[in-house]
């Protein structure tokens, strides 16, 4: 890692913080919304990741097959935009501005994937990276928690 490229006033993570020392947020509140979308959804897409993998886990899924086709049906561009979608009622205006600059922003589209559905899961994982940099965890976790309750069934 290059060294402007590191946050260099961190300390060592303290285990009474939580999941990676993030307890309480390791940016303020000004360094958040300086960080681009695409860095918030980069940190995004790992934590739902994560989060879908677990509950996987917890469901009772054992198989590495079916570990994986699962992941892959809820981690998807189709599936983020529906997820949010389902999200959007519960939104509130701060939320609804992070997913719109994420949305909005330009990045290359994978192949297969629909470019409105592109961009609304990347607005999905950009509110997913600013609430978990925030320390929202249980603000995020209210909206994790409305995951198994999107249809997703067309993606």
């Amino acid at each position: 890692m290059a060294a402007n490229d590191h946050h260099s006033t961190q300390e060592q993570p303290d285990q009474s913080q939580g999941l990676m020392g993030l307890g309480e947020g390791v940016l303020s509140l000004e360094e958040l919304r300086g960080l681009p979308p695409l860095v918030l959804a980069y940190i995004g897409d790992a934590v739902f990741e994560l989060w879908i993998r677990l509950r996987l886990v917890d469901s009772g899924y054992r198989r590495m097959h079916n570990l994986h086709k699962q992941a892959v049906h809820w981690v998807n561009a189709g599936s983020q935009a529906r997820i949010l979608e389902a999200w959007e009622p519960v939104l509130d205006e701060q939320e609804m501005e992070i997913v719109r600059r994420g949305r909005n922003t330009s990045s290359a589209v994978p192949r297969g994937a629909k470019v409105i559905d592109y961009r609304l899961s990347t607005g999905l994982e950009a509110l997913v990276g600013y609430l978990y940099l925030a320390g929202e965890q249980e603000r995020l976790r209210e909206l994790l928690l409305l995951v198994p309750e999107a249809d997703i069934s067309e993606t």
